[in-house]
């Protein structure tokens, strides 16, 4: 019961296939210490909230029905509102593109916002055959700055 109110909100503890894509084409440009924090904190969370339409999609780590702010996974970089990259997702052969903005606040992995909807690319990643599907990250910031 508590999964289909979840749901219906638009909160799940999973990440999607697309979602997974995203943060892990950003950790592939991070250095070794920062993919760590990275790696650690996208582990952590517990609560994946997707707004309507499939627009933006923010990332929790919830304990006791809070958020937590463990300082150990916090990137140095502990600005407000960080954009960190621009991940651009293509399927092979199509001309349809996404673009996924992959922003921190304080330190912690926060959002991934779209210019558009995810979800045709949600369902067509789940096709059969699945298509190919290529991403592209360009960081614009440094996470180890503090």
């Amino acid at each position: 019961m508590i999964s289909l109110i979840a749901r219906l909100f638009g909160a799940s503890s999973q990440l999607s296939p697309i979602e997974k894509l995203v943060l892990n084409s950003v950790r592939d440009q991070l250095d070794v210490r920062m993919a760590h924090l990275w790696n650690r904190q996208v582990a952590s969370i517990n609560k994946v909230q997707r707004l309507p339409a499939g627009v933006e999609v923010n990332f929790y780590r919830m304990r006791k029905g809070r958020p937590t702010f463990d300082k150990d996974l916090a990137f140095p970089n502990k600005a407000n509102e960080l954009p960190v990259a621009k991940v651009t997702l293509e399927f092979t052969g199509e001309r349809k593109k996404l673009v996924a903005n992959v922003w921190c606040v304080k330190g912690f992995l926060f959002s991934i916002e779209y210019d558009g909807s995810v979800a045709y690319f949600e369902e067509a990643a789940n096709a059969d055959p699945e298509p190919e599907l290529k991403a592209r990250c360009q960081l614009s910031a440094d996470l180890s700055k503090a």
